[in-house]
């Protein structure tokens, strides 16, 4: 009997051992977490204008568990030279390890440092959110932290119904899943709001406005490279939403996007960012695969380190960033300018990577790269440094007659108020106005018709443009430029 008492005995003294020790480290576990988002929250809020802090207002401690509040500062300037301040508080009930309660009740039996229960607290600032959410608590986290410094949980916000005398916002329960390694070198996120409703009305018009949102994601994926850079996607989805002023037909937009990236390239880190939409059906008019996408390839890290530390050095230096940057010493611009021209020397590249959509009749795409360089030494003019820094310009467009009718046809339309355009009459109009539009692009040069598209070719390099596939200097080309800009009558007379 004795050997089986010591048996039991053992385990739950080591485990009871490794609470208590675990109870010791937590206070420092919140403090270090504290302090770890402070850095990321001004990082993130260089040149934004708001500055968000966070700290931790009381912490007590107990066996088995411990309980913190923490507040989160806001400070917002206003537009007459100050600022507004506002200040939220969280609750939070902290399991002790290595076998939170909560965990093992839910089978859960990796050991872990601590289980975090965190909530919104009740204030005078968030009583409106309290009283929406029907006596649900407005936003609740939980988190595990791991003794290697990780974090994982879910962020959870309860459903919410807002009304006043301005409208009504419905707003569905949402989550948001999460994981950070330990100084939050590796963070990824994972969340949807299903829903989102808004009864408004329109201050100038008088006319109600509704908008409703379905399926807004979120997704983040990004590790810390050696240059403290977050590589890896991004990405904000929406299934769908409507817009809709008064009786006027509402406007749909489907399957939208904005993606961004940051990755390690074979010449150095590569930036894309883009936005994307499905469909959008406006004004009885149908455009599908909008997409609007930028890159910026070939950056050397340790200058573009370099180039933003500096800057985020001259944003600090002053009262707000907006000072900072209006009171910027000659010096400062000099260094600055100096760091951008380091990054040159590495000839990155920037580019237009799509932009274009399409109709039921047609498709328009653009597409624009210039690859840059170090501006030559004997170029001492703005102009001639900014020429000089070209290496190279390769930009293609297209545009099919029939989507020229399409947006011809949506805009007449938008100039009735509501009203619908005689068929023959908008086939008039729409029809005369793709013949001019098509005529000046032929007859100016700009263009070659291809079948029923307009496209145009200008490729750069070397201080020879081939445009349309005529070989020429830069010097005839910017006449060329000109004569047709002046034939069109776009120079005045």
């Amino acid at each position: 009997m004795k050997k089986i008492a010591v048996a039991v005995a053992v385990p739950l003294a080591l485990i009871g051992a490794a609470t208590f020790y675990t109870g010791t480290q937590v206070e420092s576990l919140a403090r270090d977490a504290v302090d770890q988002a402070n850095v990321k929250l001004r990082e993130m809020g260089v040149g934004a204008g708001a500055e968000v802090s966070l700290k931790l207002v009381s912490f007590d401690r107990g066996l088995l568990s411990s309980s913190a509040r923490y507040q989160i500062d806001v400070e917002v300037p206003d537009d007459e030279g100050s600022s507004e301040q506002y200040s939220i508080l969280l609750q939070d009930h902290l399991e002790h390890g290595p076998f939170p309660l909560s965990r093992l009740a839910r089978g859960q039996l990796m050991p872990v440092a601590a289980q975090s229960h965190a909530q919104l607290e009740r204030s005078p600032l968030t009583e409106k959110l309290f009283d929406a959410a029907s006596g649900e608590i407005p936003l609740v986290g939980d988190t595990t932290i791991g003794y290697d410094g990780r974090q994982y949980g879910e962020l959870r916000s309860a459903a919410l119904k807002l009304e006043d005398e301005e409208g009504s916002v419905r707003v569905s329960s949402s989550t948001i899943n999460f994981e950070a390694a330990k100084d939050a070198t590796a963070v990824r996120l994972d969340g949807e709001l299903p829903e989102l409703d808004m009864n408004l009305q329109n201050n100038a018009t008088g006319q109600p406005v509704r908008v409703s949102l379905r399926g807004l994601g979120l997704s983040v994926d990004n590790h810390e490279d050696a240059n403290g850079f977050a590589q890896g996607p991004s990405a904000i989805t929406l299934k769908r939403m409507e817009i809709q002023t008064g009786e006027a037909p509402a406007v749909i937009v489907q399957n939208a996007s904005f993606d961004a990236a940051l990755v390690e390239g074979e010449r150095g880190l590569d930036l894309s960012a883009g936005y994307r939409v499905g469909q959008v059906d406006a004004q009885g008019q149908t455009f599908r695969n909008l997409a609007l996408v930028f890159g910026l390839r070939n950056l050397e890290a340790s200058k573009l380190k370099a180039l933003i530390d500096r800057y985020k050095e001259v944003l600090d230096s002053g009262p707000t960033p907006q000072e900072s940057l209006a009171s910027m010493t000659a010096a400062q611009q000099q260094e600055l300018q100096a760091l951008g021209l380091q990054l040159l020397e590495h000839k990155p590249t920037l580019a237009l990577d799509e932009f274009g959509f399409e109709t039921a009749h047609g498709a328009a795409r653009l597409s624009v790269v210039l690859d840059l360089q170090s501006p030559s030494e004997d170029a001492f003019t703005p102009d001639a440094m900014i020429t000089s820094m070209l290496a190279s310009l390769k930009a293609d467009a297209s545009i099919d007659k029939a989507l020229v009718r399409d947006v011809v046809g949506l805009v007449a339309q938008s100039r009735q108020d509501g009203g619908q355009l005689d068929p023959v009459a908008l086939k008039q109009e729409t029809d005369a106005t793709t013949d001019l539009f098509s005529g000046m692009a032929l007859d100016s040069g700009w263009s070659r018709l291809e079948g029923e598209r307009l496209g145009s070719s200008l490729h750069y390099a070397d201080n020879r443009v081939n445009f349309n596939g005529r070989e020429m200097s830069v010097q005839e080309f910017i006449g060329f430029a000109f004569g047709s800009a002046q034939g069109a009558g776009l120079l005045g007379e």
